[in-house]
């Protein structure tokens, strides 16, 4: 039984209602993979912004170790998914260094979730019939 993790920037616990940079915080939820189930398992609360103690400007350019973009990904690291109501192109850019996939969608959690479920099924159906092509014309 596989499971997978998601992040999910909400201010009610029950919609996708913030966004990805005015996430104070955001809920953890541990998904299975076969029947879709899910549990809130933390709330992970995200770092504070750039206080301006690097002094050098670096956290408003993108890809900055120092930034607070970077760290807002970087908290989020070891999960699959992050679901927000919007996220810009340099959070998404931040997630994707980390192997994370973001997604903005403003919708009920459950629904959401239900979302990303069959969008892994969708796409392991697609990677076997792409395997099973190339197996074909080795």
């Amino acid at each position: 039984m596989a499971k997978y993790k998601v992040a999910v920037a909400t201010n009610d616990g029950i919609n996708v209602n913030v966004h990805f940079g005015h996430a104070a915080a955001f809920d953890i939820y541990e998904v299975d993979d076969v029947s879709g189930k899910f549990e809130k398992i933390e709330v992970r609360v995200k770092p504070e912004h750039c206080d301006g103690s690097c002094g050098d400007g670096a956290c408003g350019r993108q890809e900055v170790e120092h930034s607070s973009m970077f760290a807002a990904a970087k908290n989020l690291a070891d999960l699959d998914y992050v679901l927000c109501q919007q996220l810009g192109p340099q959070a998404i850019q931040s997630l994707a260094r980390f192997n994370v996939r973001a997604f903005d969608i403003a919708l009920p959690i459950d629904e959401a979730i239900a979302k990303i479920n069959l969008y892994r099924k969708k796409l392991a159906e697609r990677l076997s019939r792409i395997k099973g092509l190339q197996n074909k014309t080795l």
